[in-house]
């Protein structure tokens, strides 16, 4: 049975975008003679996010209702339908989503630090490396507890109840059960809010492991760009591509690489890669990256041997991958680095990712993320399987008991269309709301923690311990600290 450990979520994140109004920061295509400078340096991640937010629901939604399309063929006749195949596939490969997001997050979080840096501005950069670092974490942590909270909520009333018993896989998997008594309920409550930061598990919320791997990624361009912000542009650029062979040889495929990448592209990104020569290989190459990464990105997580695209795959992985690594997160994050480079090179696509219909979803994309897994295992859950349970009475064993394995079947697949394309409605409404109404609290209540921080024991006197004085600045540094 396939058992879903993260690589099936495509998660959205929260990647906070910067401004900026330096000329330099727009590639500019000698062909047309037309510069982007109009579009924001991550118009075209906020994009790309946005249909990253897209392909979440889809993934899921796949895992419950047409798992099927795990493997690449069907191993009764090995022949495949559409949706088995590469490029189209992409609608259950969640791995692949994951990597991208990690890609834009190390891309766009890195941008103005190192245009300041640029400038000779190494004060500014790290004062906005540092409250960059403080604020995207908290803008993390609180919407992701809140939305945990509230699905402890329904769990403990039972809603999440019928979830357990469909036939659905990803939707029964993911329902959690009820704590037995109250004190037990906060205990759970505790640890699962804890544990999504400590072990990137959340029984409440599953989709949620992704924001352990983030809050890790934030860490190394912090980091990084800590050590890094006075040197040349030449000696950072070298350095983090020394970190993702690092990354990439001690099996760090999915966080250190694709952070690695996104710091790397927003360096290239200052430069007019379009202006070097040949020109035409520059015309061509960006369309062939995207092409190629989309069509690793497809490898199955499973049954790779099952067909011929997928087996040559795994030949290569063999031999470009280190060993005991995980072929298909490699893969994944292989292909996202691809794309991000492509989507970056071209202007046209750059263009093309920055409609507003797409920045609009980007621009949700976190508040879908966090609120879609929820409202599945309950609003649509009790749309699809409500009728159908009433008087719905398992399966009977031999002995007389129910079999646990007797789940509400699904229905339909036309009514199953028609609600689906209900509640999607339903979800992206109650996520607009969800953008207007709460995340501008989750803003507030980070800005106020902000203040605090700063605020807190400003006036207290630090004193030493062995004399009721000041500790001298000269004794500081006489002993080298």
């Amino acid at each position: 049975m396939y058992m879903c450990q993260g690589s099936c979520s495509s998660c959205i994140i929260l990647l906070t975008s910067t401004t900026s109004n330096d000329p330099n920061m727009a590639i500019v295509d000698p062909a047309t003679k037309q510069s982007a400078s109009y579009i924001r340096p991550t118009s075209w991640a906020d994009g790309l996010r946005g249909i990253a937010a897209l392909f979440v629901v889809a993934s899921h939604t796949c895992l419950s209702f047409a798992t099927y399309l795990i493997p690449p063929s069907f191993a009764e006749t090995g022949k495949s339908i559409l949706f088995q195949r590469p490029f189209f596939r992409l609608v259950i490969q969640g791995q692949a989503w994951v990597a991208i997001f990690l890609v834009l997050l190390g891309f766009v979080n890195a941008l103005k630090p190192l245009q300041l840096a640029r400038r000779g501005a190494t004060a500014d950069a790290l004062a906005a490396l540092s409250t960059g670092a403080f604020r995207r974490k908290w803008r993390l942590v609180f919407p992701a507890a809140l939305m945990t909270i509230l699905a402890w909520l329904l769990c403990q009333i039972g809603v999440f109840q019928l979830g357990r018993r469909v036939d659905a896989y990803w939707l029964r998997s993911t329902s959690p059960q009820r704590s037995p008594s109250l004190g037990t309920a906060v205990i759970d409550l505790i640890r699962q809010i804890t544990g999504t930061w400590m072990y990137g598990e959340n029984a409440y919320d599953q989709p949620q492991w992704a924001l352990l791997p983030l809050f890790r990624g934030s860490l190394y361009v912090f980091m990084t760009l800590l050590a890094l912000v006075n040197t040349t542009p030449l000696f950072r650029f070298c350095a983090q591509m020394v970190l993702y062979t690092y990354s990439w040889a001690t099996l760090d495929g999915t966080v250190g690489t694709n952070i690695f990448a996104g710091m790397m592209l927003a360096e290239l990104s200052f430069y007019n890669l379009t202006a070097l020569r040949p020109r035409l290989i520059f015309k061509i190459l960006p369309y062939g990256l995207v092409i190629l990464g989309l069509y690793i990105c497809s490898y199955p997580d499973q049954y790779a041997d099952q067909t011929g695209w997928s087996s040559q795959l795994a030949s290569l992985a063999e031999t470009i991958f280190p060993k005991d690594a995980n072929v298909s997160r490699y893969y994944a994050s292989l292909g996202a680095q691809m794309i991000s480079l492509g989507v970056m090179l071209s202007s046209s696509m750059r263009r093309m990712l920055s409609h507003p219909v797409l920045l609009w979803f980007g621009s949700i994309s976190f508040p879908l993320y966090l609120v879609h897994g929820p409202l599945m295992r309950s609003v649509l859950v009790y749309l699809l399987y409500l009728p159908m349970a009433i008087g719905f009475e398992p399966v009977l064993r031999a002995d007389g008991t129910p079999d646990p394995e007797s789940y509400i079947p699904t229905p339909s697949p036309f009514r199953l269309g028609v609600i689906l394309v209900i509640f999607f409605a339903f979800l992206l409404y109650v996520v607009q709301q969800w953008t207007k109404h709460i995340e501008p609290k989750m803003g507030a209540l980070t800005a106020a923690l902000e203040r605090f921080s700063r605020s807190w024991g400003k006036n207290v006197v630090w004193t030493s311990k062995e004399k009721d004085e000041m500790l001298p600045v000269a004794s500081v540094r006489e002993l080298n600290i």
